[in-house]
């Protein structure tokens, strides 16, 4: 059959696997297996009977891609192994720079490095050309919008949530800007040469993530090691090792003579690199030694047996694939249908599948066994195939093959066909997908990531979005492994990462860095992504995940306040926040009271008090600037009578705050209080009540007006307060306080830790 091509704008977000939208919450447990599936499984399983826990499955690939070069157009298409559907196409290259990619690979979160043949240009001024490689990032999931959000199946953005993301909101307006499909092909204009060194500032699809120079020119091979970093090399011999995230170089380039071409890592770590029609590069990096095998040893297409470890190695002519031990010995060699080769992969199944080349227009894969058996050849003519270069493995075991002469890649059923030798099915073509005119998809390589995921990397990871609610969420610890089912036997590792944005789509363009088992660590945004990485022992006993909490970092203390309308000798008329800790919102009124106590009389009326917290709720919700506790204290009219004395006030309010402000080391505690005294009359004459404390001597006592008092933890502002031989009376209270917690006696709402 040949692939429908889905209409553009809907390509991108045909749902492939274990997509995962952002859990809400601040304090999550991730522990069942539906708790873990709310994340991103990569070469993990929860499988029974070891459920509810995590631990590696280096067999399965998650991916559910195919990534082909289309070399003679300078793009990269990702097409859906399950559907055919191509969900995007990426110029390999900026403009001004030279393309023809024709190797892809790729690697454990997902992103596709490809290399560019055509690049050899000197940029760095030191008299040696430099090559280039590219990575495109993977989105899964999220919603076609234009630029304004509105949903638009054509629409040049993609909007969250996401399954999955690692593409780079640059601009940040929190969406994805990448293509929709076939021939939707973003520029990258490399406006004023800024992208010839290295970069991507101008390329208007946030997918394409990494522009790497290179030293070896005229890149070939492009392979991923164990730790998800990028061996590179060129038509010069020269091999360089660059990081997975950043494209810095790690290491010094190595050049032993030999190789440069299609490129793999084995498990052991060793770099193989191929060179048509010349030697072979074994180079182990550990020793740091390397050795050029001779063309008997094969010079073309590398793949990877995942049962043995042993590299499969093609002679582009003569009918011959070669067998080798992981020491470089030569085990056997096999005819495989053709007098010509380029692309070799090998299957659980123990198939070893030959790509039967596009120098003579052939139309065949070739199929024998791991046992040298041939089963026969895969004819690709019927469905249109023509000129096969590159074959891979996909996620479900079938094998994709890229036609250079027919601009298409086809899929192959191992399961199919007529019956050949040794009594296995030879294989047919399944799906055939049109990738347009001048495509020239020269492709051989890992383009699946099959052999990262099934040999190189006795490595998985599980990663989850948690969205913490608000803007500027301080996050403060992960712990992991808290139950008796979690373990890291010797030789095993599991190490958890952290990342955090306000937007979902800037997430992935912000660095992961380490956290350790229940420590705190200072990461602040809405959503935070937390990765952990489960590494095998050499004998292959992995580690055990049981469970991961992640928590937003708690305050070290919260607010307390009160308001209290009238105090008469501790008779309390209208009081806010009875209890005083924590400070919570509340309000009380009093319409009129008449009170007797010692010498004192005091009939007053509209008495209200009230408390308020910004935010309602502390918990969860990270300390900011405003954030308070106010109190807050109103009496309409007051008449107080005594032996020879009489008072008569006017509206009283009082006011506390206790606030965060910004400083120079951060959100800290301010305090403040203010006063309002309407009017004042003392047996009949009129009193001027300024904006300063006021004291007025009475032949019964004392009467102090704005009374504040601040502390380094609390302010008490009084607007009237009557002192008498034996009674007091206290009129508009408010007071508002920072108080520390058990664990952090000295601490505050405004930090945390």
């Amino acid at each position: 059959m040949t692939a429908t091509i889905l209409p553009i704008g809907l390509a991108s977000v045909v749902p492939p696997v274990a997509a995962a939208a952002p859990v809400p919450g601040t304090n999550v447990l991730y522990t069942l297996d539906a708790d873990f599936d709310q994340g991103v499984l990569q070469d993990v399983n929860h499988d029974a009977p070891n459920n509810n826990q995590l631990q590696l499955n280096k067999s399965d690939v998650f991916f559910p891609f195919v990534n082909i070069a289309n070399s003679a157009r300078g793009t990269m298409v990702r097409i859906d192994v399950d559907t055919g559907a191509i969900l995007g196409e990426w110029l390999s290259a900026p403009d001004g720079r030279f393309r023809n990619p024709s190797r892809t690979t790729v690697d454990r979160l997902g992103n596709t490095w490809l290399s560019n043949r055509d690049e050899a240009q000197d940029v760095d001024g030191d008299g040696d050309g430099e090559g280039s490689v590219t990575r495109v990032g993977v989105v899964v999931g999220g919603t076609r919008v234009n630029a304004d959000r509105t949903p638009n199946p054509t629409g040049d953005f993609l909007l969250g949530p996401f399954g999955y993301n690692t593409c780079v909101d640059r601009n940040g307006d929190g969406l994805i800007a990448t293509s929709r499909g076939l021939a939707d092909i973003r520029p990258w204009t490399n406006a004023g040469g800024v992208d010839n060194d290295g970069g991507v500032d101008t390329a208007a699809d946030e997918c394409l993530i990494n522009y790497v120079r290179v030293p070896g020119t005229n890149t070939r091979t492009v392979a991923v090691n164990a730790n998800n970093d990028i061996w590179t090399g060129g038509l010069d011999n020269d091999h360089q090792l660059i990081s997975g995230m950043t494209g810095a170089f790690l290491g010094t380039e190595k050049n032993f003579g030999c190789g440069g071409y299609g490129g793999l890592v084995d498990q052991a770590g060793t770099l193989w690199s191929a060179r048509f029609g010349a030697n072979l590069l074994r180079y182990e990096p550990g020793p740091d030694t390397g050795a050029c095998l001779d063309t008997n040893h094969g010079d073309y297409g590398l793949g990877l047996d995942p049962s043995t470890n042993h590299v499969w190695h093609t002679n582009a002519f003569g009918n011959r694939v070669v067998e080798l031990d992981p020491a470089g010995n030569v085990l056997n060699a096999y005819p495989h249908g053709n007098f010509n080769a380029q692309g070799v992969a090998v299957d659980r199944s123990g198939n070893v599948w030959v790509a039967h080349s596009f120098f003579s227009g052939e139309t065949t894969v070739g199929h024998l066994r791991t046992d040298g058996t041939f089963v026969g050849n895969v004819q690709l003519g019927p469905a249109g195939g023509a000129g096969p270069t590159g074959v891979a493995v996909d996620s479900n075991g079938k094998i994709w093959v890229a036609n250079l002469l027919s601009n298409n890649a086809q899929r192959i059923d191992p399961a199919a066909g007529p019956i050949g030798g040794g009594g296995f099915p030879i294989g047919a073509v399944d799906l055939t997908v049109d990738l347009g005119a001048g495509a020239g998809p020269y492709n051989y390589s890992d383009m699946t990531g099959s052999v990262l995921g099934e040999i190189t990397a006795p490595v998985g990871t599980w990663s989850v979005v948690q969205d913490g609610g608000v803007a500027g969420q301080t996050w403060g610890t992960i712990t992991w492994n808290t139950e008796p089912q979690g373990s890291v036997p010797p030789g095993t590792s599991i190490t958890v990462e952290a990342r955090a944005s306000d937007t979902e789509a800037g997430l992935a363009g912000q660095p992961f860095v380490p956290v350790t088992n229940g420590a705190p660590f200072s990461l602040t945004g809405r959503f935070i992504e937390a990765r952990a990485t489960l590494r095998a022992a050499p004998n292959g006993t992995s580690p055990v995940l049981s469970d991961l909490r992640i928590k937003t970092a708690e305050r070290t203390g919260v607010f307390s306040c009160q308001a209290t309308a009238l105090n008469l000798a501790g008779i309390i008329v209208a009081r806010a926040n009875p209890p005083d800790v924590p400070c919570v919102d509340d309000f009380r009124n009093v319409v009129n009271v008449q009170l007797g106590a010692g010498i004192l009389n005091v009939t007053a009326n509209a008495l209200t008090a009230s408390t308020d917290q910004t935010p309602d709720s502390l918990t969860g919700s990270p300390p900011a600037a405003g954030d308070n506790a106010t109190a807050f204290a109103r009496v309409d009219s007051t008449r107080v009578t005594a032996t020879l004395v009489t008072i008569e006030l006017g509206v009283i309010q009082s006011t506390a705050t206790a606030r965060c402000v910004a400083g120079p080391n951060g959100l800290r505690p301010e305090f403040s209080g203010s006063f309002h005294i309407a009017s004042l009359r003392i047996n009949g004459v009129s009193v001027t009540v300024g904006s300063a404390p006021l004291t007025i001597p009475l032949v019964i006592g004392s009467l102090r007006l704005n009374s504040t008092t601040t502390t380094a933890t609390s302010v008490t502002q009084r607007a009237v307060v009557l002192d008498t031989l034996l009674t007091d009376l206290v009129i508009g209270e408010a007071k508002a306080n920072v108080e520390g917690k058990p664990a952090t006696p000295n601490g505050n709402p405004c930090a945390v830790g």
